[in-house]
């Protein structure tokens, strides 16, 4: 049988997926796999140094910068969070919201706090996700999505639920950023320069290419999948096993150069370099925040009834077999930082494990339990590609086993 790196190879030069960064560590620090395969553009191979779009990935950076901001007395979990977001201070339930009829709205029974953004029960959606959304915003003459208009006015939108009573993946994690910056008088950018990539020596991670210019050489060309129909975007936003290759595109993810700062998107880096991050949580060494707000990091928040409609976003139907999507039936929970498995996989990651994806296919894992982080970084769209999930999975079921043999 072909080994893991054969079949990576064989993938890239056939452009079955882009190219890739593969990496492992565990919390001691003897194990360590670190590999690039295929091309980072058209004329250059990608190399350990090449930086990616990091979209959702950002959020665990922010989750961190929010906790040393309650670590440092500046705001708790669980406190009403719009005398610093005055924003949402009469934020309303958009309650019915159709085409060509009258928009119902609803006064929230709760205030939204910290907590609830941290773990996506604030109510606030990703409006290019959601037919009221899409309505809503039809309704002002607005397009959903996330270019070409102020961070601001794109995510200061109604919420679907009252605080703390379901589960949507939205903007909450934009707002965390907004208020990180509000509660220090800075940008996201100064504070996690300052608090999280500088303690950790990351020097390759931004939220402006411009500014650092290592981050912008080293950008990986964006793919995409070809033979998906035109979905309505730029670039598609949902699989479809097409059983054709990847394509290079100009199109982009985001807005570049951009006066914003998304903490649940806007990060452009180092995969390598965001591993650093992955094993300081993993060893609890305290570089980024005390033990204890490590242990609640990882501890599930959602209720049972909660958790029911966080299952049924991750398990829908067009992301079945898709990257980051578990096997059907995996039950899961929502911790401070990311996604929690509630039981064991078929890979070999461990009930407990952290984790959390980004839209152009990067997934990046914490297992406590059995000691071991992973991060596989890619860009292509759509996020959920099907072969990249197949890929994905061979690497991690890989890493598992040769983390296994390396202790015996």
């Amino acid at each position: 049988m072909a080994s893991l790196e054969e079949q990576f190879q064989k993938a890239c030069d056939a452009r079955e997926i882009p190219g890739v960064i593969l990496l492992a560590s565990d919390v001691k620090g003897t194990f360590q796999y670190q590999k690039a395969f295929g091309p980072k553009n058209a004329t250059e191979k990608i190399d350990l140094n090449t930086t990616f779009i990091l979209a959702s990935c950002t959020k665990l950076m922010t989750s961190i910068a929010a906790l040393q901001c309650v670590e440092r007395g500046l705001i708790t979990l669980d406190e009403d969070v719009s005398p610093i977001l005055h924003e949402l201070k009469n934020v309303q339930i958009l309650k019915e919201c159709e085409p060509e009829k009258e928009i119902v709205y609803e006064k929230p029974k709760s205030a939204i706090t910290l907590r609830h953004l941290l773990t996506h029960t604030s109510g606030f959606g990703y409006d290019m996700m959601d037919p009221r959304y899409h309505a809503w915003r039809a309704s002002r003459n607005e397009t959903p999505g996330i270019m070409s208009i102020p961070m601001l006015e794109r995510i200061n939108t109604p919420i679907l639920f009252s605080p703390g009573t379901s589960w949507i993946y939205g903007t909450s994690l934009d707002w965390v950023g907004v208020l990180i910056a509000r509660l220090n008088h800075s940008t996201l950018e100064d504070f996690m320069e300052t608090n999280i990539w500088t303690p950790l020596g990351i020097k390759n991670m931004t939220f402006h290419q411009e500014k650092k210019p290592d981050v912008k050489k080293n950008l990986v060309k964006m793919t995409f999948r070809k033979g998906i129909p035109d979905q309505g975007s730029p670039l598609p936003l949902a699989p479809v096993d097409t059983g054709e290759g990847v394509e290079w595109t100009d199109e982009l993810m985001f807005d570049d150069p951009t006066k914003d700062e998304y903490g649940g998107a806007g990060a452009i880096g180092s995969p390598v370099e965001y591993m650093r991050i992955l094993d300081s949580l993993l060893a609890s060494d305290g570089k980024l925040l005390k033990p204890a707000t490590v242990d609640e990091l990882f501890r599930p928040q959602l209720s049972d009834e909660v958790v029911m409609d966080m299952e049924d976003f991750i398990n829908m139907p067009a992301f079945k077999d898709g990257f980051a999507n578990p096997p059907f039936g995996t039950k899961l929970n929502h911790g401070l930082g990311g996604g929690i498995f509630m039981g064991d996989i078929e890979t070999g990651r461990r009930k407990g494990t952290l984790n959390w994806s980004g839209m152009p296919n990067l997934l990046w894992s914490v297992d406590r339990e059995a000691g071991l982080n992973l991060l596989y970084a890619s860009n292509v769209a759509p996020f959920g590609d099907y072969k990249s999930g197949e890929m994905q999975r061979l690497f991690e079921t890989e890493m598992y086993k040769r983390f296994g043999e390396s202790k015996k």
